[in-house]
């Protein structure tokens, strides 16, 4: 089983937070409204490979997620094809927070679905940013594939910037090789439970995490790359879309 967890509770502030940014439009046609959020879904959907699918909403924005994705026809209709179950939680006042309570429902929905007799503990959980609406198939795939073997998978991308470590006056203290540098994307996929319980463990240790590989990372083990894409960019400044 395949689960997705599609975050889209952040406030926005940097797209001028009058207008989410999951909610901006990438264009109109016989489909209807296509939205950065329904264009985010779909390309999940039109996979066919999750039964499962959360999104994490602001406090009080299921109704107006629900509308958006309503105005673009694909949605419905790859949910009926699919037989893909769409819920919506509340995040929370970080990212970790959103995406640990987008975790834990659908880790409730794997459970409440699941057969009394079933036994399997080999279900995967993607991670991905709702503002990444061009998340190609070929990326998703991979993903599933290298954390099916592995466990925890991450998609990479060369990075073809010089980069620095500086210090808080902006000094450079440390001249990285860039060679071994990347630059990691969403999805990020991992083994249901064991992220739950990642998660779950720091959400009580003090530290803030950026992303769910390094929480893998600091409980549960390593994490693999594989192949991603630079098409796979994410909506953050206005002019980025």
């Amino acid at each position: 089983m395949n689960a997705l967890v599609l975050t889209a509770a952040g406030s926005s502030t940097r797209m001028g937070g009058q207008v989410k940014k999951e909610y901006l439009t990438i264009s109109t046609g016989p489909e209807g409204r296509v939205s950065v959020l329904s264009q985010s879904l779909s390309a999940f959907l039109s996979t066919k490979l999750f039964s499962i699918i959360v999104i994490t909403v602001p406090e009080g924005g299921e109704a107006a997620a629900r509308a958006v994705l309503a105005e673009d026809s694909r949605v419905a209709l790859l949910l009926g094809e699919t037989g893909a179950l769409l819920f919506f939680t509340e995040g929370g006042a970080t990212r970790q927070a959103s995406v640990f309570a987008g975790l834990e429902t659908a880790l409730a929905k794997k459970n409440t679905a699941a057969s009394p007799d079933s036994t399997k503990s080999d279900d995967l959980v993607l991670i991905h940013d709702a503002a990444r609406p061009f998340v190609k198939a070929e990326t998703i795939e991979a993903v599933i594939e290298r954390a099916r073997e592995k466990g925890a998978a991450v998609p990479a991308i060369p990075s073809v910037d010089t980069e620095k470590e500086i210090d808080s006056n902006g000094k450079i203290t440390r001249h990285l090789d860039r060679s071994s540098i990347v630059a990691v994307q969403t999805p990020q996929g991992f083994a249901l439970d064991a992220l739950v319980r990642a998660h779950r463990a720091a959400s009580g240790d003090g530290n803030t995490y950026t992303d769910d590989a390094e929480i893998w990372g600091r409980y549960a083990g390593d994490v693999w790359t594989c192949p991603g894409d630079r098409a796979n960019r994410k909506i953050t400044y206005a002019g980025d879309l």
